[in-house]
């Protein structure tokens, strides 16, 4: 954790140091997931559907505490003290491999702490673009190094060694400054439906989410086995994917039209869960990252403009998004299982294709609201 440590400081971050840190720890966490999967599923002797579970849970826990949090607490200092407490807790505990069914508990106490711990650190972003910028950067800058420094810790000591790692950094981000710059949250109490052309760009993103994590949780496994890769240069092709992601992330032309970069996701899919050829999945698992953060952030814009309340439909997008997430693990295990590999991408790149077809239909069939047209904001 030094190097994000370090490059936060040279770059004179806006949100406090231990929040960007604890945004870092949690995308650690999720990274480490697809290095484990082939770990668990052989130390317990389960399916790799099963496995997935501890994915499926993890992130089951994510969704419910960042969509609930805003709804129920304020962003306090015992907040992020308490869930990085929680997020060690269920590390360590899981550190000593137990039942697989406590696990799996374990797995979703470590989602609704890092669910807490993404959720305060959004709020410190809230309505402020250089703040957003400051964490949203920090995903792809912790990616650089996570998939490596994983890759090592599994070769090392397995999954233990992993959790036993992931249980220590967790605590790290409370040795530096945390205290949250927002002191109280609105309440709202009334909620306006979104139109239908936002609903349906909602179920798109939900459908581009779900086919992607459907695949890309399977890369190690993917890659050690059709590819037959050893996981360091998976780790290494995962750093860059992350890499790539931050000029996509920044990228300042217009994105009017984000169906083409969503397609070529699609490609990128069917590749890395087919390919026997080394470089052929290397490249495609680099290039998923570049067309995934592209994508994003035009169909956020085309959702903003068909949308009469764009700042709800913020919440909604993360919220579908991060369901999709959480499904796909679960989808992906049951088809690697039960059909293989090709029917995965297949399935994988057939969800993002119908999502990027019906990005299209909607931004060339209904046209922007007035309302829409007036506001900046977007999710």
């Amino acid at each position: 954790m030094q190097f994000p440590i370090r490059l936060a400081l040279l770059l004179r971050p806006t949100v406090k140091i231990g929040i960007l840190l604890a945004v870092g720890f949690s995308v650690l966490a999720f990274v480490s997931t697809p290095f484990l999967l082939s770990e668990i599923s052989d130390h317990y002797d389960i399916s790799l559907g099963a496995a997935s579970l501890i994915g499926v849970f993890q992130l089951g826990g994510f969704v419910v505490t960042s969509w609930g949090a805003g709804r129920w607490l304020q962003p306090r200092g015992w907040v992020f003290v308490t869930s990085l407490g929680a997020a060690a807790a269920a590390n360590l505990a899981s550190a000593a491999l137990p039942a697989f069914a406590a696990l799996v508990a374990l797995r979703l106490l470590s989602g609704f702490a890092l669910g807490l711990v993404a959720w305060y650190g959004w709020v410190q972003a809230f309505g402020d673009s250089r703040r957003m910028d400051d964490v949203a950067v920090t995903g792809p800058m912790v990616g650089l190094v996570a998939a490596p420094l994983v890759s090592v810790l599994l070769t090392a000591g397995g999954a233990r060694l992993v959790f036993a790692s992931l249980a220590a950094v967790s605590l790290i981000p409370l040795a530096f400054g945390y205290r949250s710059a927002v002191d109280h949250l609105p309440r709202t109490t009334t909620r306006n439906r979104a139109v239908p052309a936002a609903r349906i760009l909602l179920i798109c993103l939900g459908l581009f989410t779900l086919g992607g994590s459907s695949v890309f949780v399977f890369a190690v496994v993917l890659g050690t086995g059709n590819a037959a890769m050893s996981v360091t240069v998976i780790a290494i092709g995962f750093s860059l994917n992350a890499l790539v992601a931050i000029p996509a992330v920044r990228w300042k032309a217009p994105r009017k039209i984000p169906s083409p970069p969503m397609a070529a996701a699609a490609a990128c899919l069917i590749l890395v869960a087919t390919s026997t050829q080394p470089w052929l999945f290397f490249s495609a698992l680099v290039a998923w990252g570049f067309f995934f953060w592209l994508a994003i952030p035009g169909v956020f814009e085309v959702l903003a403009s068909r949308s009469r309340y764009p700042e709800e439909r913020a919440g909604d997008a993360q919220a579908v998004m991060a369901a999709g997430r959480a499904g796909g693990p679960l989808m992906g295990g049951l088809l690697i299982d039960g059909l293989g590999t090709t029917a995965l991408g297949i399935a994988g790149a057939g969800l993002v294709l119908i999502s990027a077809i019906g990005v299209f239909t909607v931004r060339n069939v209904a046209p922007p609201l007035q309302d829409a047209r007036s506001t900046t904001s977007t999710p």
